[in-house]
């Protein structure tokens, strides 16, 4: 009896755990939730439009591209889905603004945009370029110098058709998209059409053209891109894509993607490896590359503003002075302005805009030289660090000698010289980056995106102190700085690492 006690117990045990067993495992169960029907509907109208390698239609039929694989993986962190509607970008932009669900993306942020919508980013960077026919002739050696080119074609509402505008350019035409840019580019209808090397010869072929058909001009910026949200979306919501986008690239995922669409690392990895005791000869190499370029042109017009030819204030008695010195030091843009702000370059002559309304402007009438003030130049449209020595006569200032050296050719040099790991930036005394090993972040305000962040935080005691060290977090990862301010230009040079 006892023995029957036993095996009934066992036959009891068995029985209930298969029924257990079968509740947990059974697929055919009426409450079986699946993954994909655990897969949230985020609630979010998500937009983008064609522009490859970011986001166009793949061949079959579906949204795809860099920025795209983005998107979708921060959805897929965040266990929600979304349709993903490909439009015009003037349609998009439109929506994005007025609907209370909307998320664009690839957009590029400016001071314009920023108020507009809520960020999430950066998720890459791209190129402003000007391109014409191959067998048109045009060259062009100054963004102010396109200005008189013809009619320049550019996507509406677009960054760059933003950038052109801010820079009073009064000879855009305007279209859905750059396909039809370049379209009208080859029948004749533009001369000029503001585009991307990322993606131009893929434009130019879908466009129905050979690519070898356009040839770029000149080349004038680079700039992030981004994901706007509409302002009505809660900064939850926002803030959650932000910190699976920051896991991605602490752990590989954004790296994996970007692999796949810029075999030659146009975007490459910026994990520092660099040991602490060489974080120190690192920050001394990247001042003194910067500076070397910078002295490089300051000596020379230190020079220059105490000849003969300085003094008169004639520019056809200056502009030899000043073409032989960009002769020798080509990474800088020459010239020389006159006391109302009205200034001459040596490949424009007299330009259309003037100078009176830069914050080193007064600084220099005044008989001071100001040096490393970054602006987005009105004659080149590049990233540039303004050189400005004044040209006194009889203790007063009769002119001004400048040059704007190009803040993005100091960056390649350093990325050349230096370990692809290493990561730095420079912010001049206005709070903008200066240099940075990414390029599309040089002229930005450094609170444009860090407002009430660790980052934020860093750089306010980066700017109040002349050197020192400095923790911090960023896009998922823990960072550890030094930092020096320079006397010659006053920016603080940072070089920075991961911990």
């Amino acid at each position: 009896m006892k023995n029957l006690g036993i095996y009934a117990s066992l036959i009891l045990i068995i029985t209930i755990s298969a029924v257990i067993c079968g509740c947990a495992s059974g697929d055919s169960s009426p409450g079986q939730i699946s993954e994909e029907e655990s897969v949230l509907e985020s609630g979010l109208h998500i937009m983008t439009e064609e522009f490859p390698p970011f986001n166009n239609i793949n061949e079959k039929g579906e949204v795809s591209g860099q920025s795209t694989e983005i998107v979708k993986e921060i959805l897929s962190g965040l266990n929600q889905k979304a349709e993903i509607e490909l439009l015009p970008w003037a349609v998009g932009y439109t929506a994005a603004l007025k609907e209370s669900n909307a998320v664009l993306y690839s957009t590029a942020i400016n001071e314009e945009r920023k108020p507009l919508f809520k960020w999430a980013g950066p998720i890459g960077s791209f190129d402003y370029v000007l391109y014409a026919k191959s067998d048109s002739g045009i060259n062009i050696s100054s963004l102010d110098a396109a200005k008189k080119t013809g009619k320049i074609g550019v996507v509406k509402d677009d960054a760059r058709q933003q950038f052109l505008s801010d820079s009073d350019f009064r000879n855009l035409a305007l279209f859905a998209d750059d396909e039809t840019c370049v379209r009208e580019l080859m029948n004749g209808e533009v001369d000029l059409w503001f585009g991307s090397s990322l993606n131009a010869e893929y434009i130019t072929e879908k466009a129905g053209y050979p690519s070898e058909d356009i040839m770029p001009v000149y080349p004038v910026r680079s700039n992030e891109i981004y994901i706007a949200f509409n302002p009505k979306i809660p900064d939850e919501v926002v803030e959650k894509w932000q910190i699976e986008l920051d896991s991605m690239k602490a752990d590989g995922r954004y790296d994996l993607i970007l692999d796949k669409y810029t075999s030659d690392s146009v975007y490459p990895a910026k994990s520092p490896d660099i040991k602490d005791s060489d974080t120190y000869t690192t920050l001394t190499a990247v001042i003194a590359v910067t500076e070397s370029q910078i002295k490089s042109v300051l000596r020379p017009l230190e020079i220059l503003a105490v000849t003969e030819e300085a003094h008169s204030g004639e520019w056809q008695k200056i502009k030899p002075l000043l073409m032989r010195l960009e002769e020798k030091e080509p990474g800088a843009r020459m010239w020389y302005a006159n006391t109302d702000g009205s200034y001459y370059t040596v490949v424009d002559n007299l330009t259309g805009s003037n100078l009176k309304e830069r914050s080193y402007f007064p600084v220099v009438l005044s008989g001071e030289e100001s040096v490393g003030t970054i602006v987005i130049s009105h004659s080149t449209g590049k990233n540039v660090a303004v050189v400005a020595v004044p040209v006194i006569v009889n203790e007063n200032v009769n002119g001004i000698l400048g040059a704007s050296v190009y803040a993005d050719s100091i960056t390649d040099v350093l990325n050349e010289e230096l370990p692809a790991s290493t990561f730095y930036y420079a912010i001049d005394n206005e709070g903008k980056f200066a240099l940075s090993s990414e390029k599309g972040e040089i002229s930005q305000k450094t609170t444009l995106m860090t407002e009430n962040t660790s980052f934020g935080k860093a750089v306010e005691i980066i700017m109040s102190e002349d050197r020192g060290t400095v923790e911090y977090e960023s896009e998922g990862r823990a960072w550890k700085a030094i930092f020096r301010k320079t006397p010659l230009t006053g920016w603080r040079f940072v070089v920075a690492e991961t911990i």
